[in-house]
């Protein structure tokens, strides 16, 4: 995985100036763009909560607001389930209710890393 450095200074000295403010925005539309074709569609929330915001002095951040983006980035541990209402765990296909499961964890994703990684060698075009 790539890491991309930001010259801070540079970019505040670039100001709000409409061509290169422009670009940015096209830029950081790209890579949300990328990230959403790349991220897992279960329900879709996650990839609908991919967007991009514009920060007060320069610049846009790529935001993914769906409350369990960072367990679909980062990936989870192995880890217990218990019932939080009822007595015992059920879904459909199981058969018969438990009293606790064992959640094997979550591989990460890593997706927006790799979109913002595409968008630096300017493969972001899905």
């Amino acid at each position: 995985m790539g890491r991309v450095s930001l010259n801070q200074k540079v970019i505040n000295s670039l100001g709000s100036w409409g061509p290169v403010d422009r670009d940015m925005r096209r830029r950081a539309d790209r890579v949300a763009s990328a990230a959403r074709g790349r991220g897992p569609i279960d329900t879709g929330e996650y990839v609908s909560s991919i967007g991009v915001e514009r920060l007060p002095r320069h610049g846009y951040r790529i935001t993914a607001s769906a409350a369990h983006a960072a367990y679909v980035e980062f990936g989870t541990r192995p880890h217990e389930i218990r019932p939080r209402v009822k007595k015992a765990l059920w879904w459909e296909g199981a058969p018969h209710p438990v009293a606790r499961v064992w959640h094997p964890g979550t591989t990460a994703t890593h997706n927006m890393a790799e979109a913002l990684e595409l968008g630096a060698r300017g493969r972001t075009h899905t």
